[in-house]
């Protein structure tokens, strides 16, 4: 008895820490991790930058593709290169807000300080672009109910995914594309990170592995 009271306990303690990081599980907010059909397409999403050295051949590799994407900006980032983020969306993109640091600790900031770090990044957006866009992917896909709180008070769309490339990790852009593949089902969200060493070569191997399965890429 007194194992199975420990046990509850611990669920207790582990499973909203666990929900944090289970952007899919939708306890703390309702994030769009799938699109609403059966049949066979997919989305691609790219996370993190701008930058002027990897943006730019990705944006061609999708461009001769024909693919149109959403990219999840930081503001930090927009802020160094603001014609990237003209770039983007000129290209026929979308673009939504990553927040403004990316920082790691974004998750344990105040209320004022989470509005702060996507209130800034939106406002910089508009302020460049003249869009003002409600789309918020939470950095690390982490949620809790601070966050959802803000997001809800903001009315922004949370937006997440069903497959994760782990690019970030991984060197290998084959194991990277066989993951992918293997998870790969009508309505998936595809993350890729656009600043990396190597975004456009994967994004083009991964963008010809689903097209061989028969799938069509859309745009969110």
């Amino acid at each position: 008895m007194n194992q199975l009271i420990i046990i509850i306990i611990l669920l207790i303690l582990i499973l909203p820490i666990v929900a944090a990081f289970k952007i899919g599980w939708g306890v703390y907010v309702r994030s769009k991790c799938k699109l609403d059909t059966k049949e066979r397409i997919v989305a691609i999403t790219f996370d993190d930058g701008p930058d002027d050295r990897n943006l730019p051949k990705l944006l061609d590799v999708l461009d001769k593709k024909g693919v149109k994407s959403t990219f999840f900006f930081i503001g930090e980032a927009i802020a160094k290169k603001p014609d990237k983020l003209i770039q983007t969306l000129d290209e026929g993109h979308n673009v939504g807000i990553h927040t403004y640091s990316h920082s790691p600790f974004f998750p344990f900031y105040s209320l004022n300080k989470i509005v702060y770090e996507i209130q800034e990044t939106r406002m910089l957006i508009k302020s460049i672009s003249k869009i003002e866009t409600s789309l918020f992917r939470p950095p690390f896909g982490v949620t809790n109910p601070n966050i959802a709180y803000v997001i809800h008070r903001l009315k922004l769309t949370s937006v997440g995914w069903n497959i994760r490339s782990f690019d970030t990790i991984s060197r290998s852009k084959e194991k990277i594309v066989r993951r992918i593949m293997r998870r790969l089902k009508p309505g998936s969200i595809i993350l890729l990170h656009s600043n990396l060493d190597g975004a456009a070569e994967l994004a083009g191997l991964v963008i010809d592995s689903i097209r061989d399965r028969g799938y069509t890429i859309v745009n969110l």
